[in-house]
């Protein structure tokens, strides 16, 4: 097997399959599909890091294998192959995970260029997902708090290679370090979600609705910057949380219960090496907390639970009724709607519900981009 990093160029059309052909083949290991269907076949065959894929084909489009592989392999990268006439559907596949797009006829430089930078964001990026994986596992379901906290003070080991890859990942700081910090926060919100099929892309929406309420209010930069970090990240303890439990349909026992409720406290132990703000810190581990007081860990209540926390436990159950879970679909916009009025005051900071609902009545089912298809981060 070529050890280099792959690519699968998926074009209905020979002649300029065989142009990337020629011109990526010095460079990595190349497959060919003629189609959709195959080239979604050879995926769940061959290990390949990149996928270039014509928009337009008979059978599925391009769009459609986009989809298909963010659902079943999150970690391959796609980039979409366009004439002028498609660069809008190009942009929406971008929304909906697509590394980047191609224009034709092909400028080899720009080629080469555009794959070389994805690939190698995406190979620090994957040691930063392996990386993660493992600190998960390494405050698993058999560890109390305590020991997630003794595991880390004595192993300082840890905090040095989870800066050393951020490193490797970002660059130098210098460049755009707002980008930067941005882009490994999405590495962790996805590694965590990659557990779980139903949460796929639920850190992006909580991002995107919370991101709506900030516009209804007097936020400074600080503020908006950490709630974007804090949203991508409130969920983050999930990876010390076992994968049985996470994935399980039925009620908790209330040992599992428990386990769950631990994890805004093991996700605080978890991002302490990154050291981030206390904003965002502060959404980490009271997202669950209530506006009378009845939530966990700390059972804090009304403004005494941080504005910006206050925003992303709104935004976050708001995510958890406008989508499918294991227990139930997606409830309707109208039982949506009650459910905020009833539980404003209790579980909700009323004056957020207020705003929320004006949003609803503002834009309707157009509240939700990522209702009726499955699709990548929103970008904000």
């Amino acid at each position: 097997m070529d050890p280099r990093q792959s690519i699968l160029i998926v074009d209905d059309e020979a002649g300029p399959r065989e142009a990337l052909n020629m011109i990526l083949k010095p460079f990595y290991g190349v497959y060919n599909a003629s189609d959709g269907h195959q080239a979604l076949e050879m995926l769940r065959k061959t290990d390949v890091d990149l996928v270039i894929v014509d928009l337009k084909m008979p059978g599925l489009q391009g769009t459609d294998v986009l989809r298909e592989i963010k659902k079943e392999k999150n970690r391959v990268e796609v980039v979409i192959l366009t004439g002028f006439g498609s660069l809008k559907t190009a942009m929406d596949a971008i929304r909906m995970g697509a590394a980047d797009y191609l224009l034709k006829p092909y400028n080899v430089a720009e080629i080469i260029s555009v794959i070389n930078r994805i690939l190698d964001k995406k190979k620090h990026r994957d040691l930063l997902t392996d990386f993660l994986t493992q600190l998960g596992d390494m405050v698993g379901s058999e560890c109390s708090i305590q020991m997630v906290r003794d595991s880390l003070a004595n192993k300082p080991a840890l905090a040095e290679s989870l800066k050393e890859i951020f490193d490797r990942i970002t660059g130098p700081v210098a460049f755009n370090p707002a980008g930067n910090h941005l882009e490994f926060v999405r590495v962790l919100s996805e590694t965590l979600e990659n557990k779980d099929p139903f949460t796929h892309g639920h850190s992006s929406r909580v991002n995107y609705y919370s991101n709506l309420l900030a516009q209804k209010l007097d936020l400074t930069q600080t503020e908006l910057r950490d709630l974007q970090v804090g949203a991508y990240l409130h969920d983050i303890g999930k990876l010390g949380v076992d994968t049985k439990i996470i994935y399980k349909e039925g009620s908790f026992t209330r040992q599992e219960l428990l386990m769950m409720r631990r994890h805004p406290e093991i996700g605080v132990d978890l991002v302490t090496p990154i050291g981030l703000s206390q904003g965002v810190v502060s959404i980490i581990r009271h997202h669950h907390e209530y506006y009378d007081g009845s939530g966990y860990p700390d059972g804090l209540k009304g403004d005494s639970i941080p504005l910006l926390t206050r925003i992303v436990s709104t935004s976050e159950t708001f995510d958890a009724m406008v989508t499918d879970r294991p227990y139930r679909k997606a409830l309707p916009l109208d039982s949506i709607v009650a459910e905020l009025r009833r539980c404003a005051g209790t579980q909700f900071d009323p004056y957020l519900v207020k705003l929320l609902l004006e949003i609803i009545e503002e834009k309707g089912e157009e509240i939700f981009p990522n209702r009726f298809q499955q699709s990548g981060p929103i970008p904000v």
